[in-house]
């Protein structure tokens, strides 16, 4: 025989999806103020976003005590089984972005004290705008059931590792060529891997969509774009 949802089973549901909504919503305005903050080196606004990372924490926290009430309740559809599980799953991932925005605002706070070229602030700035289009674009993936959007998302993720790999390059050139560019060159691309790593977790949501709509992970392997590791950079003067 079938399961039947219950009332209480859908409106814990609902309940659950308002709590993941403000959490998305929260996550999405830190990392958005966040590279808004290391573009114009803002101390003050990097100093707000670090603190306010633990309303994030307790969001998370909220979310996963929350679907353990549900689970206790007993059988569901498979479905609805499927969706409150990965409540859990992804809160755990916004809060892993809300702590790599966190980070690049603790990067900005010393940033701000050193000298970067502004090519390479507009370079990861350019990355940092891209993985927020990512994060805003897999949220309302999840939102929407959209499966279409979540297959592209996670498909498109190598985009992101593209300008990760080529601003890579560039600061790690820029950094041979001039020593007094090592220490601000040095917290750059640091930000630029917190950057890169948001795609991840964007993709990782995707993941979760598709096991919510479909009860099966995807088909394909998922190649991985960072290239990085492999990268030597030689000096122009070299000889």
């Amino acid at each position: 025989m079938a399961i039947v949802a219950s009332a209480n089973d859908l409106t814990a549901l609902r309940a659950l999806a308002v709590e993941f909504s403000q959490m998305a919503a929260l996550v999405e305005m830190q990392l958005g103020e966040a590279i808004n903050a290391f573009e114009r080196r803002d101390i003050a606004a990097a100093e707000r976003i670090v603190k306010a990372d633990a309303k994030v924490d307790l969001l998370n926290r909220q979310i996963d005590e929350k679907v353990l009430a549900v689970l206790k309740t007993g059988p569901m559809p498979d479905r609805q089984l499927r969706q409150v599980v990965s409540y859990m799953k992804l809160a755990g991932e916004l809060e892993r972005v809300g702590d790599l925005a966190k980070n690049v605002a603790k990067r900005t706070l010393v940033v701000s004290r050193e000298q970067p070229s502004q090519s390479s602030i507009s370079g990861v700035v350019r990355m940092g705008r891209a993985s927020l289009r990512q994060l805003s674009d897999i949220i309302s993936a999840f939102q929407d059931s959209n499966l279409t959007a979540a297959a592209a998302i996670w498909g498109g993720d190598s985009d992101l590792d593209e300008l990760y790999n080529s601003l890579y390059r560039d600061l790690m050139q820029s950094m041979t060529e001039d020593s007094r560019r090592v220490a601000a060159g040095a917290h750059l691309l640091f930000i630029a891997k917190n950057f890169e790593r948001i795609g991840d977790h964007a993709t990782n949501i995707a993941e979760a969509i598709h096991f919510v709509e479909t009860g099966a992970p995807f088909a394909e392997t998922r190649p991985k774009g960072d290239d990085t590791s492999a990268i030597t950079v030689a000096s122009r003067n070299a000889t």
